[in-house]
């Protein structure tokens, strides 16, 4: 792709940090192993593949991967990791290209978040100890608007999205507002510059209107103080999903749902085990909530 000067401008001023692992699954009690997935531009995701572990499943696992969001990384996830342990389901966690230990790409975006969701989706139904029709994705904010992306045209069991907005171009709006640039003129310019890059329209990609399309089941979470995200967003998703989403709003939660993970765990994990568990059986193990040690 050929860029202009004032393109690659905008590709730096919107790129992500790239921070480095904080945890690891380990840290957690759980055994893993590092993993390197194929990219579509050639590059590599990195990955932490964690195996299920319930003896009373089919061979073919359940196998759920998640994703984070916008300058996170697959370290910053692992609270989840206990909710498909509990399951005894396989656990995929992923770092988006330009993030984490994953290869770098010239720009990211949404719909590349996406990419890398079915990449890594890809890699998993090749394995023998998946099944292929028993796939879930978890998704937060980027990463939950690329769930969503994603599930609106792959085949997935269902999708978990943690603080996701309603629209790309609400989010560059306020972006641009903390940073006093010009409403008039100049922020519809680099909303239009943005949508030349990434190839697509945000209306085509916005998770309200992506949801629309959605076959699987949906489960959508956000928290009632989120700053970045105002959950009057997830209720404009909400509204427009397939009847049967379900949805659950965290008092006293911003866009970091961590804080409120002792009540989200069990609705995520009733909400998975209702996807998969209704007409087999599955161990479902009750410990209590485990954390990083130290």
């Amino acid at each position: 792709m050929i860029l202009s000067p004032l393109s690659y401008w905008l590709l730096k001023k919107f790129r992500a940090p790239r921070i480095v692992h904080a945890r690891t699954p380990e840290d957690f009690g759980l055994k893993a192993e590092t993993v390197r997935i194929k990219a579509i531009d050639g590059g590599s995701l990195f990955g932490w593949w964690i195996p299920g572990t319930d003896q009373s499943l089919a061979e073919k696992r359940t196998t759920v991967i998640v994703l984070h969001g916008w300058g996170a990384n697959a370290s910053l996830m692992l609270d989840i990791a206990p909710w498909i342990e509990r399951l005894g389901f396989n656990g995929l966690f992923i770092d988006a290209r330009s993030h984490g230990l994953s290869s770098e790409a010239d720009f990211m975006s949404m719909p590349r978040f996406a990419e890398d969701l079915e990449s890594a989706r890809a890699w998993a139904i090749a394995r023998k100890d998946v099944n292929p029709l028993e796939v879930i994705a978890i998704g937060h904010s980027v990463g939950a608007g690329a769930a969503l992306l994603s599930a609106s045209r792959t085949q997935w069991a269902g999708v978990v999205s943690l603080s996701a907005f309603a629209h790309p171009k609400d989010m560059m709006h306020r972006y641009m507002d903390e940073h006093k640039i010009p409403r008039r003129w100049i922020q519809p310019w680099i909303i239009n510059q943005v949508q030349a890059i990434i190839g697509a329209r945000f209306d085509e990609i916005a998770p309200v209107n992506t949801v629309k399309k959605i076959q699987c089941p949906i489960m959508l979470a956000h928290g009632k103080e989120d700053k970045d995200v105002p959950d009057s967003e997830a209720k404009l998703v909400f509204q427009e999903a397939p009847t049967g989403t379900r949805s659950i709003f965290l008092d006293e939660t911003g866009h970091d749902l961590r804080p409120a993970i002792l009540i989200l765990g069990p609705a995520v994990i009733s909400f998975l085990k209702k996807i998969v568990c209704e007409d087999k059986h599955c161990n479902v193990v009750q410990p209590e909530q485990k954390s990083p040690a130290g």
